[in-house]
């Protein structure tokens, strides 16, 4: 019999720790991580409990209206469960509790973001087995650009040559702590292109970067006068070095300085990880490809990753 309760601050340090030693959450579901925008969001995260009150399984969630989202908040958010004591049969027996706690409370629908297996520390894919039994179906799918890690990189010449080219120009690449400077250079850019802000504030990203040194950081790429040309910020989880945010400049994307920021990524940030995950390349939820940003990380190595969402109606 599994117990579904929902989360509570006094639960903090239970949650925190039952991530860590989970076969497939990261620091973005830590409440360290997660609470951060709790104002925007109504957190209505689950806490599952087996008959011996051991703590199986954790979904970070919140509510909209009748609507449970795990976690609007999140790049990915499904369940999180543990490396032991949780077989296929556990996980039926959590979505079965689940679904009758949602409907007790009123919750018509559910759209759950699964965790992309690239971040599973152990496989733990039995919750897409339990949502095919439920019928739920595809609420959006998007596509990312990932290369494994420790195989033989499939940059395109291009690329190589424009890191040849930036090492001549005298550009320099390494880690930063100027978010300022490059918050500004990505909030140009989203805006040029696609007329909208960064989801995160500067003082937001310098706030997460100070919680998690070991898991945000920033690397860039100056002219050999010191100017900031391009960087990224990216978030490293024991499996992955995905690059959350990318920004360049015009003369960076005329000289290509961006792959010499990932050659440096690769080069410091690689070793003991398994994928590098350039993020998605879609618009409107994955109704549209952006075409010319796909080509360019697929220059880069990266190969078709689904980042996909279910929509299960209750």
């Amino acid at each position: 019999m599994i117990r579904i309760v929902r989360y509570d601050p006094s639960m903090a340090l239970r949650w925190d720790e039952f991530v860590r030693c989970s076969s497939n959450g990261t620091f973005l579901h830590l409440r360290g991580y997660m609470d951060y925008h709790a104002a925007r969001f109504a957190d209505c995260s689950l806490l599952a409990f087996d008959e011996k009150d051991r703590l199986v399984a954790l979904l970070p969630a919140n509510i909209a209206d009748t609507t449970l989202w795990s976690h609007q908040g999140l790049t990915y958010g499904g369940w999180i469960v543990g490396r032991r004591h949780f077989a296929t049969q556990t996980m039926l027996e959590v979505w079965d509790a689940a679904v009758e706690w949602m409907r007790a409370d009123g919750i018509t629908e559910l759209i759950y973001k699964a965790i992309p297996h690239i971040y599973h520390r152990y496989p733990a894919e039995d919750d897409l087995y339990a949502l095919f039994r439920l019928g739920a179906s595809v609420g959006s799918c998007q596509i990312a650009s990932a290369m494994p890690l420790g195989r033989d990189l499939l940059l395109n010449q291009g690329a190589r040559q424009k890191i040849k080219n930036a090492e001549k120009a005298g550009i320099t690449v390494g880690r930063s702590d100027d978010y300022a400077a490059f918050m500004e250079m990505l909030s140009l850019r989203l805006d040029e292109r696609y007329g909208v802000a960064p989801v995160h504030t500067l003082a937001e990203m310098q706030m997460l970067a100070g919680r998690f040194p070991d898991n945000i950081k920033l690397y860039v790429a100056l002219d050999a006068v010191g100017r900031m040309l391009a960087g990224t910020i990216v978030y490293l989880t024991d499996t992955v070095v995905h690059t959350q945010y990318i920004a360049t400049t015009p003369e960076a994307r005329h000289e290509g300085a961006f792959p010499s920021v990932v050659a440096c990524l690769l080069e410091n940030e690689g070793g003991g990880r398994e994928w590098f995950d350039f993020g998605t390349s879609c618009e409107d939820s994955g109704r549209r490809l952006n075409a010319g940003l796909n080509a360019q990380k697929y220059g880069l190595g990266g190969r078709p990753l689904a980042y996909t969402a279910y929509r299960l109606k209750l």
